[in-house]
């Protein structure tokens, strides 16, 4: 079922009634079949996988209840339900989009982007029922999709999933923009915000690029490209380990007392700094000794600006 936060009082929620709001969105982009409803709400975290096709029909009468048409699953249809008409503008209040928005911020980070892709829709369609401009934008601002070209972030998808070399231009900070040949090897969230893992081959390396700076893909390559790169390993003392959540690419290899001995996999060196740097005092690095290198030289760089 839901993962509420500490914000988020679940006796206040109907799991019917927002279980009917998400398949009024889902009919409302396409016909479905149950297996894909129900598909659906798991990887959304609504329901778990003993939601049934009697659930279902609770939700569908009761979206039928309030004036919507659905056909029925049958042979003719492909087996699928679908949205023939609704009487209604939705009404949502402030309080039903917030906690729309809190469940999807709770579970976004475990979806594919392929189902973000179907959120970002789904509240589109969501916003296009709905009369209020300030609900319409609130819907509009919960995907963290929000202002991203869905259809360059596809074509990016397919790029990544083939391994294809593509030269992209790119506005790399302040500067204008530069042309990079690359291949991507997947996407993924740093800060809520998407970005792009890659290797570079204008300078030998991996990197992350801010998918919102991607400005158009120049060319690609017709073949694909066997990219031969590994992850940053990092072996680090970390005290009062307790008091610190481990990421999935950290493990814990011995514990002493409070203190742990932690093993992180990054895809990038900077991505490792980054994480050493959060731990702050409680954490010490072992090796590789050059990684230890860097950070005693930037932090002596960092103490610069101050003498």
């Amino acid at each position: 079922m839901f993962k509420f936060d500490s914000q988020c009082n679940p006796r206040q929620i109907s799991l019917t009634g927002v279980r009917a709001i998400v398949i009024l969105a889902l009919l409302n982009v396409k016909p479905c079949t149950f297996e894909e409803i129900k598909d659906f709400l798991i990887a959304s975290n609504i329901v778990t996988r003993e939601y049934s096709i009697d659930t279902i029909r609770i939700d569908l009468n009761t979206l039928k209840y309030i004036g919507c048409e659905i056909s029925k699953a049958i042979k003719r249809t492909d087996n699928k339900y679908t949205l023939l008409s609704h009487p209604f503008q939705l009404v949502l209040s402030e309080e039903e989009v917030s906690t729309l928005a809190k469940i999807y911020k709770h579970i976004y980070k475990n979806l594919s982007i392929n189902r973000l892709l179907e959120y970002d829709n789904l509240f589109e369609k969501l916003a296009d029922t709905v009369n209020d401009e300030e609900i319409k934008e609130q819907l509009k601002g919960i995907s963290v999709l929000k202002g991203l070209d869905n259809d360059l972030v596809k074509e990016i998808l397919k790029y990544a999933k083939k391994h294809t070399k593509i030269k992209i231009s790119y506005a790399a900070g302040n500067t204008k923009e530069v042309e990079y040949d690359i291949t991507i090897e997947k996407l993924g969230f740093r800060s809520d915000k998407l970005y792009m893992y890659c290797f570079n081959h204008s300078i030998n390396k991996r990197m992350f690029l801010n998918f919102s700076r991607l400005k158009k893909i120049i060319c690609r390559s017709l073949t694909t490209d066997d990219v031969n790169s590994d992850d940053t390993v990092v072996e680090f003392i970390l005290k009062n380990y307790k008091n610190h959540e481990l990421d999935d690419s950290e493990q814990i290899i011995s514990t002493d007392g409070d203190t742990a001995i932690v093993r992180g996999s990054y895809y990038t060196d900077f991505i490792a700094l980054q994480r050493v740097l959060f731990f702050g005092a409680d954490c010490v690095i072992e090796s590789p000794s050059e990684l230890k290198e860097n950070l005693i030289e930037k932090l002596h760089s960092m103490r610069q600006q101050y003498d």
